[in-house]
Protein backbone atom coordinates (compact mmCIF):
# COMPACT_ATOMS: atom_id res chain seq x y z
CA UNK A 1 0.00 0.00 0.00
CA UNK A 2 1.36 3.42 -0.97
CA UNK A 3 0.29 5.99 1.60
CA UNK A 4 -0.09 9.55 0.34
CA UNK A 5 2.80 11.78 1.45
CA UNK A 6 2.48 15.56 1.74
CA UNK A 7 5.62 17.72 1.58
CA UNK A 8 5.19 21.23 2.94
CA UNK A 9 7.62 23.98 1.89
CA UNK A 10 7.52 27.54 3.24
CA UNK A 11 9.64 30.03 1.29
CA UNK A 12 10.34 33.70 0.69
CA UNK A 13 12.72 35.10 -1.94
CA UNK A 14 14.35 31.68 -2.24
CA UNK A 15 15.34 31.74 -5.92
CA UNK A 16 19.00 30.96 -5.12
CA UNK A 17 18.20 27.67 -3.37
CA UNK A 18 14.71 26.46 -4.31
CA UNK A 19 15.84 24.64 -7.48
CA UNK A 20 17.60 21.86 -5.56
CA UNK A 21 14.65 21.54 -3.21
CA UNK A 22 12.07 21.07 -5.97
CA UNK A 23 14.42 19.00 -8.12
CA UNK A 24 14.85 16.48 -5.29
CA UNK A 25 11.07 16.04 -5.25
CA UNK A 26 10.84 15.74 -9.03
CA UNK A 27 13.38 12.89 -8.95
CA UNK A 28 11.36 10.77 -6.53
CA UNK A 29 10.12 7.55 -8.11
CA UNK A 30 7.39 7.21 -5.49
CA UNK A 31 4.33 8.74 -7.16
CA UNK A 32 1.72 9.07 -4.41
CA UNK A 33 2.83 12.41 -3.00
CA UNK A 34 1.84 16.06 -3.14
CA UNK A 35 3.76 19.29 -2.61
CA UNK A 36 2.30 22.28 -0.77
CA UNK A 37 4.27 25.52 -1.19
CA UNK A 38 3.49 28.49 1.03
CA UNK A 39 5.34 31.48 -0.38
CA UNK A 40 5.39 34.67 1.70
CA UNK A 41 4.83 36.91 -1.32
CA UNK A 42 8.32 36.74 -2.84
CA UNK A 43 9.53 39.73 -4.87
CA UNK A 44 12.04 37.63 -6.83
CA UNK A 45 11.34 34.76 -9.26
CA UNK A 46 10.91 32.05 -6.62
CA UNK A 47 7.34 31.19 -7.67
CA UNK A 48 8.11 31.11 -11.40
CA UNK A 49 11.09 28.82 -10.77
CA UNK A 50 8.89 26.40 -8.83
CA UNK A 51 6.27 26.42 -11.59
CA UNK A 52 8.94 25.74 -14.24
CA UNK A 53 9.38 22.20 -12.85
CA UNK A 54 5.75 21.44 -13.75
CA UNK A 55 5.14 19.04 -10.88
CA UNK A 56 1.75 17.42 -11.27
CA UNK A 57 0.61 17.35 -7.66
CA UNK A 58 1.63 20.77 -6.38
CA UNK A 59 -0.29 23.61 -4.80
CA UNK A 60 1.29 27.06 -4.49
CA UNK A 61 -0.04 29.82 -2.25
CA UNK A 62 1.79 33.14 -2.53
CA UNK A 63 0.71 35.80 -0.04
CA UNK A 64 1.90 37.63 3.05
CA UNK A 65 2.24 35.53 6.19
CA UNK A 66 3.05 36.28 9.80
CA UNK A 67 6.22 34.20 10.14
CA UNK A 68 7.21 30.58 9.69
CA UNK A 69 4.68 29.16 12.15
CA UNK A 70 1.82 30.93 10.39
CA UNK A 71 3.09 29.72 6.99
CA UNK A 72 3.40 26.10 8.16
CA UNK A 73 -0.08 26.19 9.67
CA UNK A 74 -1.52 27.43 6.38
CA UNK A 75 0.17 24.54 4.62
CA UNK A 76 -0.89 21.90 7.13
CA UNK A 77 -4.53 22.83 6.57
CA UNK A 78 -4.07 22.00 2.88
CA UNK A 79 -2.19 18.69 3.34
CA UNK A 80 -4.21 15.66 2.26
CA UNK A 81 -1.51 13.05 2.87
CA UNK A 82 -1.42 10.38 5.55
CA UNK A 83 2.25 11.27 6.16
CA UNK A 84 3.63 14.83 6.28
CA UNK A 85 7.16 16.16 5.92
CA UNK A 86 8.31 19.78 6.20
CA UNK A 87 11.22 20.88 4.03
CA UNK A 88 13.05 24.20 4.12
CA UNK A 89 13.51 26.04 0.83
CA UNK A 90 17.27 25.42 0.95
CA UNK A 91 17.09 21.73 1.92
CA UNK A 92 16.59 18.67 -0.25
CA UNK A 93 15.94 14.93 0.04
CA UNK A 94 18.01 12.00 -1.10
CA UNK A 95 16.60 10.05 -4.05
CA UNK A 96 13.84 7.51 -3.37
CA UNK A 97 13.42 8.59 0.24
CA UNK A 98 9.63 8.21 0.12
CA UNK A 99 9.67 4.43 -0.33
CA UNK A 100 11.45 4.03 3.01
CA UNK A 101 9.20 6.62 4.66
CA UNK A 102 6.11 4.75 3.49
CA UNK A 103 7.42 1.44 4.86
CA UNK A 104 8.24 3.06 8.21
CA UNK A 105 4.67 4.27 8.70
CA UNK A 106 2.78 1.50 6.92
CA UNK A 107 2.06 -0.77 9.88
CA UNK A 108 1.67 1.97 12.49
CA UNK A 109 -1.80 3.19 13.41
CA UNK A 110 -0.88 5.37 16.39
CA UNK A 111 0.36 8.99 16.49
CA UNK A 112 3.95 8.78 15.28
CA UNK A 113 6.85 11.12 14.53
CA UNK A 114 9.74 9.70 12.51
CA UNK A 115 13.19 11.25 12.41
CA UNK A 116 16.25 10.47 10.31
CA UNK A 117 19.76 11.66 9.52
CA UNK A 118 20.82 15.02 8.13
CA UNK A 119 23.88 15.95 6.11
CA UNK A 120 24.66 19.53 7.10
CA UNK A 121 26.36 21.47 4.30
CA UNK A 122 28.39 24.64 4.85
CA UNK A 123 27.41 26.82 1.90
CA UNK A 124 30.66 28.78 2.10
CA UNK A 125 33.21 25.95 2.34
CA UNK A 126 31.01 23.13 0.92
CA UNK A 127 32.16 20.93 3.81
CA UNK A 128 29.69 18.31 5.07
CA UNK A 129 28.83 17.08 8.54
CA UNK A 130 26.58 14.09 9.21
CA UNK A 131 24.05 14.54 12.02
CA UNK A 132 22.90 11.08 13.07
CA UNK A 133 19.35 11.37 14.36
CA UNK A 134 18.79 10.05 17.86
CA UNK A 135 16.27 10.41 20.64
CA UNK A 136 17.40 11.90 23.94
CA UNK A 137 16.40 11.30 27.53
CA UNK A 138 14.20 13.78 29.36
CA UNK A 139 17.23 15.49 30.90
CA UNK A 140 19.14 15.33 27.62
CA UNK A 141 16.44 17.39 25.92
CA UNK A 142 17.59 20.36 27.99
CA UNK A 143 20.51 20.50 25.57
CA UNK A 144 18.34 20.33 22.45
CA UNK A 145 16.82 17.56 20.34
CA UNK A 146 19.02 14.81 18.95
CA UNK A 147 17.79 15.31 15.38
CA UNK A 148 17.03 18.18 13.00
CA UNK A 149 13.52 19.06 11.87
CA UNK A 150 14.02 18.66 8.07
CA UNK A 151 14.44 14.93 8.74
CA UNK A 152 11.05 14.73 10.47
CA UNK A 153 7.95 13.02 9.05
CA UNK A 154 4.73 12.55 11.01
CA UNK A 155 1.31 11.06 10.44
CA UNK A 156 -2.04 12.83 10.55
CA UNK A 157 -2.83 11.20 13.90
CA UNK A 158 0.21 12.89 15.43
CA UNK A 159 -0.89 16.26 14.04
CA UNK A 160 -4.39 15.76 15.43
CA UNK A 161 -3.01 14.97 18.90
CA UNK A 162 -0.35 17.72 19.03
CA UNK A 163 -2.14 20.47 17.13
CA UNK A 164 -0.69 23.17 14.90
CA UNK A 165 2.47 25.22 15.35
CA UNK A 166 2.50 28.19 17.70
CA UNK A 167 2.70 31.25 15.41
CA UNK A 168 3.78 33.46 18.32
CA UNK A 169 7.15 31.68 18.44
CA UNK A 170 9.55 33.18 15.90
CA UNK A 171 12.60 30.87 15.85
CA UNK A 172 12.15 27.67 17.90
CA UNK A 173 8.69 26.98 16.46
CA UNK A 174 9.65 23.47 15.30
CA UNK A 175 11.21 22.35 18.58
CA UNK A 176 8.31 23.82 20.56
CA UNK A 177 6.02 21.52 18.57
CA UNK A 178 8.28 18.53 19.21
CA UNK A 179 8.45 19.30 22.95
CA UNK A 180 4.66 19.36 23.04
CA UNK A 181 4.67 16.00 21.26
CA UNK A 182 6.97 14.55 23.94
CA UNK A 183 4.81 15.93 26.75
CA UNK A 184 1.76 14.28 25.13
CA UNK A 185 3.61 10.93 24.88
CA UNK A 186 3.53 10.79 21.09
CA UNK A 187 5.80 8.00 19.83
CA UNK A 188 9.13 8.83 18.16
CA UNK A 189 10.88 6.42 15.79
CA UNK A 190 14.17 6.43 13.88
CA UNK A 191 13.46 6.09 10.16
CA UNK A 192 15.91 5.29 7.33
CA UNK A 193 16.20 8.67 5.62
CA UNK A 194 18.76 11.31 4.69
CA UNK A 195 18.00 14.99 4.22
CA UNK A 196 20.52 17.59 3.05
CA UNK A 197 20.43 20.89 4.90
CA UNK A 198 22.36 24.14 4.42
CA UNK A 199 23.84 25.57 7.61
CA UNK A 200 23.51 29.22 8.56
CA UNK A 201 19.72 29.57 8.32
CA UNK A 202 17.43 31.70 10.48
CA UNK A 203 17.73 29.38 13.50
CA UNK A 204 21.54 29.71 13.42
CA UNK A 205 21.59 33.48 12.91
CA UNK A 206 19.09 33.95 15.73
CA UNK A 207 20.34 31.07 17.88
CA UNK A 208 20.28 32.99 21.17
CA UNK A 209 16.66 34.02 20.68
CA UNK A 210 15.90 30.44 19.66
CA UNK A 211 17.59 29.06 22.79
CA UNK A 212 15.46 31.34 24.97
CA UNK A 213 12.28 30.24 23.20
CA UNK A 214 13.33 26.62 23.55
CA UNK A 215 13.84 26.96 27.32
CA UNK A 216 10.50 28.73 27.64
CA UNK A 217 8.84 25.85 25.82
CA UNK A 218 10.43 23.30 28.14
CA UNK A 219 9.14 25.27 31.13
CA UNK A 220 5.62 25.37 29.66
CA UNK A 221 5.71 21.60 29.18
CA UNK A 222 6.57 20.37 32.65
CA UNK A 223 10.26 21.17 33.19
CA UNK A 224 10.95 22.73 36.59
CA UNK A 225 13.66 25.03 37.93
CA UNK A 226 15.12 21.94 39.60
CA UNK A 227 15.51 20.23 36.19
CA UNK A 228 17.39 23.25 34.84
CA UNK A 229 19.55 23.36 38.00
CA UNK A 230 20.55 19.69 37.64
CA UNK A 231 21.35 20.12 33.95
CA UNK A 232 23.50 23.21 34.30
CA UNK A 233 25.14 21.74 37.38
CA UNK A 234 26.17 18.65 35.40
CA UNK A 235 27.44 20.85 32.55
CA UNK A 236 29.52 22.85 35.02
CA UNK A 237 30.99 19.68 36.52
CA UNK A 238 31.78 18.39 33.03
CA UNK A 239 33.68 21.57 32.17
CA UNK A 240 35.57 21.48 35.47
CA UNK A 241 36.54 17.86 34.76
CA UNK A 242 37.99 18.86 31.38
CA UNK A 243 39.95 21.71 32.96
CA UNK A 244 41.26 19.39 35.68
CA UNK A 245 42.50 16.76 33.21
CA UNK A 246 44.10 19.43 30.97
CA UNK A 247 46.02 20.70 34.02
CA UNK A 248 47.20 17.15 34.79
CA UNK A 249 48.20 16.63 31.18
CA UNK A 250 50.25 19.80 30.83
CA UNK A 251 51.14 20.45 34.46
Amino acid sequence: MLKKISILIACYNSSKTIKKTISSLQKQKYKNFEVIVIDGGSSDNTVSLIKSFKLKNIKIISEYDNGIGDAWNKGLKLCRGDIIGILNSDDYYEENIFNDINRSFLKNNKPLIGYGDVILIDDRTKSKKVIKGKIKSRLGLLNGFGFLHPSVFFNKKALKKIGFFNPEIRIAVDTDWLIRAKSLNVSFKKIPSVTYMLSGGASFKNRYTGMGEYMDSLARNGYSDFDFLIFYGLRFLGKMKKIFFSWKLFG
